[in-house]
């Protein structure tokens, strides 16, 4: 049994060189049918020619069957690896997909790391429903007990959704290698309620909460980034992959946008260009300058760069996952949302377009949605408007004629 090295690769370019053999001098690690190779020391990048020249005809052509060899790897040598191999052997093909985002590869790769926490020393074939059980229970407690220790391999415990999405990667790969078919009668997933909206500001708390924040020097990143959201929908992975070369600011009299790129987003819908209306435009000035005082000053630098340490930022870099958390506690904590996330506002802005009688299709093309169900999740409305609707189909009640209201008074003194 052969293991993979503990070697880096670098995006599409080098997992599929790593499936091929180059010419010149490398390191080659067999495994099963296929050979992954990595430069030695002394190369500085990869060659994409095979060693192999193709017949004219391509009729049993060498060049041809090695790159066929090289995508296709037998179930039974995937079956037969250790989960750790066989995860990293699994994402090198599954990054040869045109129809996957980087950011979808990003985010299998976590579920990877998870799940080989608890199955990193089993083989794929040796993976039964009971290991998948206990993976679910230990996963939601983060604790392994063994003979003589109790462990707790990963940083904090999970939810049901992203116990689910793990053991759906699982899945995936075990599929590849045909064994799934034993698993899925006695694999149940963790339940989950129907995802609806969370509950969204009122117009009067609206108001409070900018009125609030923006007397509040500490909570100004999260009162200029709230602002961009709810007034372009835009959250998330997508502020993240902003660039300066993505934002068209242009004088009063012209619409300004900004432009959600292909590497921020997780599906084909999502890269689009927003326009900005006053309260966005004005807060994406506030972001820019300050990208600006952090060294930003080239179109491929983000927007909000990534901070290295106190007081330094590489603008190269985007922004981590965190970078709003200490700006947005400060800005929950002087407006007393305490419940309130940076993403609920992405909803609060796709009911006010609702509300303000914008079709479902110019929402839906707005918010990057695939499918208009999607754009129906959020159109859900404050309670003050549904209360409106329902009140306005009451029954009126009807005035008592004249007559019956001067019977009434003389009934009354009479008693």
């Amino acid at each position: 049994m052969h293991t993979l090295p503990d070697k880096p690769t670098d995006g599409f370019t080098r997992d599929f060189d790593s499936l091929v053999d180059l010419p010149g001098s490398v390191e080659s690690y067999p495994m099963g049918q296929l050979k992954l190779v990595y430069p030695n020391a002394q190369s500085s990048a990869f060659d994409l020619d095979f060693l192999h020249k193709h017949t004219t005809d391509h009729q049993n052509c060498p060049a041809c069957q090695a790159a066929n060899e090289a995508l296709q790897v037998n179930s039974a040598d995937l079956a037969g690896m250790l989960f750790a191999d066989a995860s990293r052997f699994w994402m090198l093909l599954r990054r040869q997909s045109n129809a996957l985002k980087p950011r979808t590869h990003e985010t299998t790769q976590c579920y990877l790391d998870a799940l080989n926490k608890f199955f990193g020393q089993l083989r794929l074939c040796d993976i039964t429903p009971g290991h998948v059980r206990s993976y679910q229970i230990a996963r939601q407690h983060n604790i392994v007990r063994t003979a003589d220790q109790e462990t707790h391999p990963w940083q904090r415990p999970a939810g049901d959704s992203i116990i689910n999405h793990e053991i759906c990667a699982l899945g995936m790969m075990m599929k590849r290698a045909r064994l799934w078919h034993r698993i899925k009668p006695y694999y149940f997933p963790k339940s989950m309620p129907n995802w609806s909206p969370r509950e969204i500001l009122t117009e009067e708390e609206e108001e409070k909460l900018w009125k609030i924040a923006s007397q509040h020097p500490e909570a100004a990143l999260a009162y200029w980034v709230a602002t961009i959201t709810n007034n372009t929908g835009a959250a998330g992975l997508e502020l993240r992959g902003l660039r300066l070369k993505h934002l068209f600011l242009r004088g009063p009299e012209e619409i300004s946008e900004i432009y959600i790129p292909e590497d921020s987003v997780k599906n084909n819908s999502r890269p689009r260009k927003l326009p900005l209306n006053a309260p966005a435009a004005w807060a994406i000035g506030k972001c820019y300058k300050r990208a600006l005082q952090l060294g930003a000053c080239e179109p491929e630098h983000f927007l909000f760069p990534f901070r290295v340490k106190r007081n330094s930022y590489d603008p190269m870099r985007p922004p981590s996952r965190w970078f709003l958390r200490k700006s947005w506690e400060k800005l929950v904590e002087v407006t007393g949302f305490s419940r309130l996330h940076a993403y609920d506002l992405r909803h609060h802005f796709a009911t006010k377009l609702l509300e303000s009688d914008v079709s479902i299709e110019t929402v839906q093309a707005i918010m990057g949605h695939m499918h208009p169900k999607m754009t129906q999740y959020y159109a859900h409305q404050r309670r003050r408007v549904k209360y409106a609707a329902v009140v306005a189909i009451e029954p009126k009640k009807k005035k008592a004629p004249a007559t019956e209201k001067a019977a009434g008074a003389l009934n009354r003194k009479a008693g």
